[in-house]
């Protein structure tokens, strides 16, 4: 995507999180439903808990409600304030979780403070990989989903969605061959 496409996306977002401001719930709608998945696999990918992963999805979008008047979009992107708030949730609903079967060290230890440039930088390549899956069909992406964020092998996604399992992985070899031929429009890294 380019500099004028990325643009008038945050165009966009600051003019729904000025509506947001205004009191206008539609448009927090249009957020949520843009952002909202892909909120939820961030955070399920750093709590590895489906119910921790919703409640922090949930507690972000209180979050726009709330603090949407503070949003200033010549200092970050929505995408970047958004994922800046699900990580900061989803480790602090990690922390809280009172049954811990085995330690976690994907969360940061208390009193610790991650570098604001990582932040930025693991937001924005996140914010790439969410509009590059995007742009895949629903069916391709949902396959994606519980497969490389929610963690089942073909054969259970085949079973809870109710299609072959030749169906799966014809979906999933095709997913990936779309983010493939879209690593160069979003710069994407990929790993050979």
């Amino acid at each position: 995507m380019d500099d004028a496409a990325h643009d008038d996306k945050a165009a966009i977002d600051a003019a729904a999180v000025a509506r947001v401001a205004s009191g206008d719930a539609v448009a927090l709608r249009e957020l949520y439903d843009r952002y909202g998945k892909i909120i939820y696999s961030f955070a399920y990918r750093l709590t590895h808990d489906t119910t921790l992963a919703e409640e922090c999805v949930q507690d972000v979008f209180v979050a726009l409600w709330r603090r949407s008047a503070d949003f200033d979009p010549t200092r970050a992107k929505l995408t970047t304030w958004l994922f800046v708030v699900a990580r900061n949730r989803a480790i602090e609903l990690g922390r809280q979780k009172t049954r811990r079967p085995e330690l976690r060290d994907d969360l940061e230890p208390v009193g610790t403070s991650p570098d604001p440039g990582d932040l930025i930088a693991t937001a924005d390549e996140s914010q790439r990989v969410a509009e590059a899956m995007a742009e895949l069909p629903e069916e391709q992406l949902e396959v994606l989903r519980l497969a490389y964020f929610n963690g089942f092998s073909h054969s259970e996604i085949a079973e809870m969605i109710g299609i072959p399992l030749g169906t799966v992985k014809g979906r999933t070899r095709l997913a990936l061959e779309r983010l493939r031929s879209l690593t160069d429009a979003y710069d994407l890294q990929v790993e050979r």
